[in-house]
């Protein structure tokens, strides 16, 4: 019996079936690299995680698992990092359409001030449920006497 397409898993690729595994891993090297660098080789090791960043960019996708695993990848280093960085955001965005996923590519921005928000949405729909109760009984009330 054959697995429906929707119900098939993505299973582990080998690093030479999609080269963006390759290019995952690398940018990983070098990132980490960068990060435990002295402040004498911060400047150098900063430009080759940018040349492994653009390397990432560049490189395509040849399996689904490829495009997932550099969806998860790019996440992590939006969220983590703070990467404001339009060809990355863009990226981003475009595997979660090719992957068809219901949830941003990026988190949204957190305001600071979207706890009052919420509680100013929540206190409006309390007046809306109020004034509908109250007015069907003014209705009611006004029925009876006819």
């Amino acid at each position: 019996m054959a697995t429906p397409p929707h119900a098939r898993v993505i299973e582990h690729v080998p690093f030479h079936a999609d080269p963006i595994l390759a290019a995952i891993d690398h940018h990983d090297e070098a990132w980490a690299v960068w990060q435990s660098a002295t402040d004498a080789l911060v400047a150098r090791r900063h430009v080759e995680v940018e040349g492994a960043l653009a390397r990432l960019l560049a490189t395509p996708c040849a399996t689904q698992f490829g495009a997932l695993a550099l969806l998860r990848h790019l996440r992590w280093h939006i969220q983590h990092d703070g990467i404001t960085d339009v060809a990355v955001l863009g990226r981003a965005a475009d595997l979660a359409l090719y992957l068809r996923l219901d949830f941003p590519a990026v988190d949204p921005a957190r305001d600071p001030i979207a706890p009052a928000l919420r509680l100013l949405s929540d206190l409006g729909e309390a007046v809306a449920a109020l004034s509908l109760i109250c007015g069907g009984l003014v209705v009611v009330g006004l029925a009876t006497f006819a």
